[in-house]
């Protein structure tokens, strides 16, 4: 097998990648544009898979000890009062908050520290043209200097200049309408160890999360179509945030005083990274210049560990280059598709244009929050996802005391992929929450005099149960169908699941619609018409989702079922009253 290969990029995928191809006995080049290693960053999670792969380096441990020390994330409002959160120690899995969250720079200091014992690195320098061979790779350097290699990867972020020199024009971005600034700010007395998350209207939120080095790390946020933004000068960029966070509220004015002087401001606009195949010839990508899913997916950093993983134990056990990466791809494309298949709706759900918004996403938050759902989620939602590679296929190279990658991972390491958990949850509770609002806005209690007297007034089967019935029925069956959702949501992305999904959505957005119709506009025939439209939208959401899921499947049955007898009660008071001209 062939074995001199350059890698071109320092970071967490370039570094991963070194570390195992020196320990696999390759003679390993790493070349970096950056003058000296980038220590710095904001914080970064590795989840899962990703977990299992930092175990077998025998680095879990050295990065646990190295994190940032953040207990948990908060929603706050203006006035610092906590609106929802959601506490590390209490969940019994990973939440927006990961067991292994770490700063970027720290993480990829720690890989390159046991890289660089079996692998040359280069700083200052960078490859500017490649010219391949059926036998090798010419690369041709910045320094003026040439090579011949086996194989390049190109390990580098979104907007990599090494990709085009071999990939021109093939990435097709999937813009995702969100720009995100980060930089680094003094620590005050009442920073805490939680991510503080402040929304206003407009889009914008504000970001505080805590680090081990005495200082803060600050985001600000703006949910919008690209401008180019990404491609302004610091300066510009600066005023702009400055202008746009203005009159944002709470620490607004600390976080735009702090990154007038922050000596590490960078500017981002999501985009994902699209490419109808990572390699060509004897160049392969990997990380972000490859897939970059954004923040938004949750598992770049556990992706970019992952499948430099993946890259080396396929070219340490593939009879040619070509191979290797062919089989390298086949086995990460399932995990990268799921991953960027977050919904470009996710950014809005996440940063609310107005405050009736930001009220509704807090509200959403908080139920979700709860430790009743929370619980549940955490005991139906573990385990392994199927979209993940198997590891076991390439040993470690070399001793290590660290356990194989193919054991199972412990709830709390595991993650079952699909939307973030903090987006999925984000979601049903905020479906949950508009629902809740609806009953409340229709129920025929004593908030709603009118209401209640023609409810009272009304003719009614024998068979129809006592009002606490309803009061305690639905709310069950709707925390059921949100079980579901939740599960489904956390699937792969594919055409079966994203059906189920908006029958899911579907069918929860009718509970409230057939309350407004029986209850506030007193249109019986309407809302025994809907009734057995509900029905049949979720017998449809029981077949469709269990293609997809079983127990997504299951959780809608009971709604099923009490449908049928809503909708033979719901006729049943139409005829009688309509007989009596009601």
């Amino acid at each position: 097998m062939s074995s001199k290969v350059l890698i071109t990029g320092a970071s967490v995928a370039g570094n991963t990648l070194a570390w195992w191809l020196g320990r696999a006995g390759f003679d390993v080049t790493v070349v970096e544009r950056a003058p000296a290693f980038r220590d710095g960053g904001q914080n970064v999670d590795v989840r899962g898979v990703g977990r299992a792969v930092m175990r077998q380096m025998g680095l879990e441990e050295s990065a646990l000890a190295q994190g940032t020390g953040e207990e948990g994330t908060a929603w706050v409002e203006a006035d610092s009062r906590i609106a929802a959160q959601f506490l590390t120690d209490e969940l019994e899995r990973d939440g927006p908050t990961a067991e292994m969250e770490i700063l970027r720079g720290d993480l990829s200091r720690l890989l390159y520290d046991g890289a660089r014992e079996r692998a040359r690195y280069r700083f200052g320098d960078h490859v500017v043209a490649i010219d391949q061979s059926g036998e090798s790779a010419d690369v041709s350097f910045a320094s003026g200097t040439s090579e011949r290699y086996d194989a390049v990867i190109v390990a580098e972020g979104v907007g990599s200049a090494t990709r085009e020199l071999v990939f021109a024009g093939e990435n097709r971005p999937r813009w995702m309408d969100m720009t995100i600034a980060y930089f680094t700010i003094p620590r005050t007395a009442d920073d805490d160890r939680r991510w503080r998350w402040y929304h206003a209207p407009g889009g914008r939120s504000v970001s505080l999360r805590p680090d081990r080095h005495g200082t803060t790390r600050a985001m600000l946020t703006v949910q919008k179509p690209p401008e180019g933004e990404e491609e302004w000068g610091g300066d510009w960029q600066k005023a702009w945030l400055a202008e746009t966070f203005a009159d944002a509220g709470w620490q607004a004015p600390r976080v735009l005083a702090g990154m007038r002087d922050t000596p590490d401001f960078y500017l981002d606009v999501l985009r994902q990274v699209r490419m109808e195949r990572w390699s060509a010839g004897r160049v392969a990508l990997c990380g972000d210049s490859a897939w970059c899913v954004t923040p938004l997916g949750g598992v770049g950093t556990t992706l970019a560990v992952t499948g430099a993983r993946v890259l080396a134990g396929e070219l340490t056990r593939a009879r040619d280059v070509p191979a290797a990466f062919a089989a390298y791809e086949q086995a990460m494309r399932p995990m990268v598709e799921k991953a960027q298949g977050v919904p470009k709706l996710v950014p809005r759900l996440a940063n609310p244009q107005s405050r009736a918004g930001i009220r509704l996403l807090h509200a959403a938050l908080a139920l979700a929050s709860q430790p009743a759902v929370t619980a549940v989620t955490g005991r139906l939602f573990g385990g392994g996802d199927a979209a993940e590679p198997d590891l076991s296929h390439y040993p470690a190279p070399g001793a290590t005391d660290a356990p194989p990658a193919s054991e199972t991972i412990d709830a709390k390491a595991a993650d079952p992929g699909g939307w973030s958990s903090v987006a999925a949850l984000g979601l049903v509770g905020l479906v949950l929450g508009a629902s809740a609002v609806l009953g409340r806005r229709n129920a025929p209690d004593r908030t709603h005099p009118n209401i209640r007297r023609w409810y009272q007034r009304l003719d009614k089967p024998d068979i129809t149960p006592p009002d606490a019935v309803f009061g305690a029925v639905w709310p069950a069956l709707e925390a059921g169908l949100a079980v579901g959702g939740y599960r489904l949501l956390r699937r792969p992305s594919s055409g079966r699941r994203d059906a189920a999904v908006a029958l899911w959505l579907a069918n929860s957005a009718m509970i409230g619609g057939w309350s407004e119709l029986f209850f506030r506009r007193q249109r019986l025939g309407a809302s025994a018409a809907a009734s057995g439209a509900m029905l049949a939208s979720g017998a449809a959401l029981v077949v469709t989702a269990g293609r997809v899921d079983r127990t997504a499947a299951a959780t809608a049955v009971p709604f099923v079922g009490w449908l049928g007898f809503a909708t033979l009660l719901a006729e049943r008071i139409r005829r009688a009253n309509s007989a009596r001209g009601r």
